[in-house]
């Protein structure tokens, strides 16, 4: 019987040992399970972390590489525009080289400046002449010659039916300084011109100085050269009837007269006159009035100012009318 008993609790003893024994496996059975699965998942987020980085850094890349072309693209399309723009360059400066040249050789426009006329303006003088029908006014100017030392040019109509002349001379301002018979036999150098040359007599008024004193400028001017060209720029200098004042002059042997101011007008040569001997005279579009008559005509080329002539008379058309001046060339012998 005890031993019996014995035996029994053997086998509850090896029984529990063998329970406690898979009891044992199965913990650890579960813990390695857990452990397996928690590396499994430790390995999982670690893949899907690399893998993130992975197409981050692709990303990345891809997004550097787009920038560098489109850096690249921008800097060949910057050195294109360089080239295209130097190109420009190099054919704006070779238009306006062209240009530069092209306007070098063009003529300069030629003008006849107040600076141009100042010099001559006071050499210019009103002819007064006493003639059967009363008291005529012409213009002329102050010349001098070898056979006359101090003498007037105007035109031959101007004085041919006088009895008596006077110049009356002004200054800058349009005011007498000077009052001159005119004396002795007219002279002329070429008969088949409207021209006229005199003395200067005594002075008729106490204004006036020494003779020698006033402007002969007019004698040193070159003459125009034949056929300035039409175009050319002209000034007529005078005293015309349309710049008589109300205002009035009291001249010694002569009487009343009214004061004309020296005028100048402008204009171009429009043509010629070949219609007398010699050279041709001059059409021109300056404004020519009675008065202007014998006065001077002065002209400008490359060369500067010269002595175009004698305003003489009007030409009428049905519409237009030109003053025509006879060339310095016929009125005046060679210097």
């Amino acid at each position: 019987m005890p031993r019996r008993i014995t035996l029994t609790f053997a086998w509850h003893v090896v029984a529990t040992a063998i329970i406690l024994f898979l009891f044992l496996c199965a913990g650890i059975t579960l813990a390695g399970y857990k452990l397996y699965k928690k590396i499994v998942l430790t390995e999982t987020t670690q893949k899907e972390i690399l893998d993130q980085q992975n197409k981050d850094r692709l990303a990345q890349e891809k997004k550097s590489q787009e920038l560098l072309e489109a850096q690249q693209g921008a800097l060949a399309q910057a050195q294109l525009e360089l080239i295209k723009t130097k190109t420009d360059s190099a054919k704006t400066n070779a238009q306006l080289k062209t240009l530069s040249q092209t306007l070098k050789d063009q003529p300069k426009e030629i003008i006849i400046s107040s600076t141009d006329l100042a010099p001559y303006m006071t050499g210019i003088v009103q002819v007064i002449c006493v003639t059967s029908s009363g008291i005529s006014s012409g213009s002329g100017s102050l010349w001098t010659f070898k056979e006359i030392p101090y003498a007037v040019v105007t035109n031959y109509h101007v004085v041919k039916d006088a009895t008596k002349c006077v110049i009356s001379i002004t200054n800058t301002s349009n005011a007498t300084n000077g009052i001159f018979s005119l004396k002795g036999d007219i002279l002329t150098f070429n008969q088949k011109t409207d021209e006229a040359i005199l003395t200067i007599g005594s002075p008729l008024s106490s204004n006036s100085v020494p003779i020698a004193n006033y402007n002969y400028s007019l004698a040193q001017v070159r003459k125009c050269a034949s056929l300035i060209p039409v175009g050319s720029p002209v000034v007529i200098v005078g005293f015309p009837a349309y710049a008589k004042r109300d205002s009035t002059l009291s001249i010694d042997t002569v009487g009343t007269v009214n004061v004309i101011y020296r005028t100048a007008t402008n204009g171009i040569i429009s043509g010629y006159d070949t219609s007398q001997t010699g050279e041709p005279n001059y059409f021109v579009s300056a404004k020519i009035d009675n008065g202007n008559s014998g006065g001077i005509a002065l002209a400008k080329d490359a060369n500067g100012i010269c002595t175009l002539g004698l305003p003489t008379w009007l030409t009428i058309g049905n519409y237009e009318t030109q003053g025509l001046v006879q060339n310095i060339i016929n009125v005046l012998p060679t210097r």
